[in-house]
């Protein structure tokens, strides 16, 4: 019998969320404080506190230290990982939604996206400057109706699968190709730059809140078991409880 990866993730409400803060900020490190101090909008200044904090809170909860014992190293692309702890984690987020993936077993990237409907040209046309042939192809042949979700589905395959390797968008999104269709199962179908993933890793489609689409890239072809949990107010949240 084949295993399962267990995969923990948590939805956050940003909205909500950022009304605490000033509290939530407690969990930072020093150049965290710096660096949301730099932020131009509050908006964006609390946001990044609450993702932070969040993510350093449930990490320590899983090590079972203070989130400011937390110690982050960072890669070439700035993907952050543990210094001394085996344990895989990625963090996204869009509009008012964020998604943290956390994992003992696999290493992984996720993403979730806002749909929206497109400013100047349609899908299509920004899928040329950006996407593989295939890619362009297969949205091409959706309706209309569908090829809003269908480029975010799409979007939100490849940014896992670079998320996956800290990439961010330094490879051309060319490189590789994903499935479009947003209601077919998410899978990685080409990939130029490291033709051995196509053996070795898995995309999935993750549930998430309605106006979103959300996926997750697992450095492993075994089935994964998502556990999914929500947190929309600081006081909901299980570190601020311990104690």
């Amino acid at each position: 019998m084949s295993r399962s990866i267990p995969v923990d993730v948590w939805r956050l409400s940003l909205a909500t969320l950022a009304r605490s803060a000033s509290t939530l900020a407690t969990c930072l490190s020093d150049s965290e404080k710096a660096r949301a101090a730099r932020f131009v909008f509050e908006r964006d200044r609390t946001r990044f506190i609450a993702c932070r904090a969040v993510l350093r809170a449930l990490i320590a909860d899983h090590l079972d230290i203070e989130p400011t014992d937390v110690l982050f190293v960072y890669g070439d692309k700035g993907k952050p990982s543990l210094a001394n702890h085996r344990l895989f984690f990625n963090l996204s987020h869009s509009h008012n939604e964020a998604c943290i993936a956390v994992s003992s077993e696999a290493a992984l990237g996720v993403d979730v996206e806002y749909i929206r409907a497109p400013t100047r040209n349609t899908w299509v046309d920004l899928a040329r400057r950006f996407f593989s042939s295939a890619e362009i192809k297969a949205l091409s042949n959706l309706p209309d109706s569908m090829q809003s979700e269908a480029f975010f589905a799409c979007w939100t395959r490849k940014e896992a699968y670079l998320k996956l390797h800290g990439l961010g968008l330094s490879l051309p999104l060319d490189q590789f190709s994903v499935t479009v269709d947003p209601v077919s199962p998410a899978k990685l179908c080409s990939t130029q730059w490291r033709p051995d993933d196509i053996n070795q890793t898995a995309i999935y489609d993750l549930p998430t809140s309605p106006e979103y689409r959300s996926a997750i890239a697992v450095a492993s072809t075994d089935s994964i078991t998502v556990s999914e949990s929500r947190i929309s107010q600081a006081e909901s949240f299980p570190f601020f409880k311990r104690g």
